[in-house]
């Protein structure tokens, strides 16, 4: 049994965006790029190649499998620590919830549940890397003032709107890391714009983040 990831986005009332806001950018904070992930995102952009979710044999010992060189280092970018322990604050309830009273549910937000690997990961390698960097927010974590919601739309909806053939199979490459047959990689491209147009309906901000289980 691997471990789960949950992709979740809240919509945040005004009168706590301010403080959702400030939480946010302390976890992104604590959530630096390592040399080893700054490495690994550099060579993929010259070598997109050079990136691969599958096992591979271990030279080291014969019958054994390995992953290639950068793999777990591109995947740690997308479940760092401080962004998963904010994000089980709008899961979790009683003392270890949010101070703010925000509850994730059917109306103010939306969750994608996978096995073994963060959703956003695959998102990421299923665009590729030129089109990955023009998306806001730190890998997969996002958060938008309720003012800002509108005008980001549409620069999201560029890049994520009508993937590719070669995009959605990348995608469902990355999600066969884990047991993953039921998520359909097109919804990993409409998560991230039906999360702001659903707070746009509300005329509120949004926070998303990726939480492991």
């Amino acid at each position: 049994m691997g471990v789960t990831f949950f992709w979740l986005s809240v919509c945040i009332p005004p009168e706590h965006a301010s403080e959702v806001a400030a939480s946010f950018a302390a976890a992104v904070a604590a959530s630096p790029v390592s040399p080893a992930a700054r490495q690994v995102l550099d060579r993929w952009r010259e070598a997109p190649g050079s990136l691969s979710p599958e096992a591979v044999p271990d030279p080291a010992r014969p019958g054994f499998w390995t992953f290639r060189e950068g793999t777990e280092a591109f995947e740690a970018l997308f479940r760092p620590e401080a962004l998963s322990a904010f994000g089980q604050g709008f899961i979790r309830t009683g003392t270890e919830a949010n101070g703010w009273g925000i509850q994730l549910d059917e109306d103010h937000g939306t969750l994608m549940i996978t096995d073994r690997v963060p959703a956003s990961a695959a998102l990421y390698f299923g665009l590729g890397s030129a089109q990955a960097a023009r998306l806001a927010g730190h890998f997969g974590a996002l958060f938008v003032a309720p003012s800002d919601v509108g005008g980001l739309l549409p620069a999201l909806e560029a890049v994520l709107e009508r993937p590719s053939p070669e995009m959605l199979a990348r995608a469902r490459r990355w999600l066969r890391r884990g047991n993953n047959t039921d998520v359909h990689p097109e919804e990993l491209f409409s998560f991230l714009p039906h999360a702001l147009r659903k707070a746009e309906a509300r005329k509120e901000g949004v926070v998303v983040l990726t939480a492991r289980g």
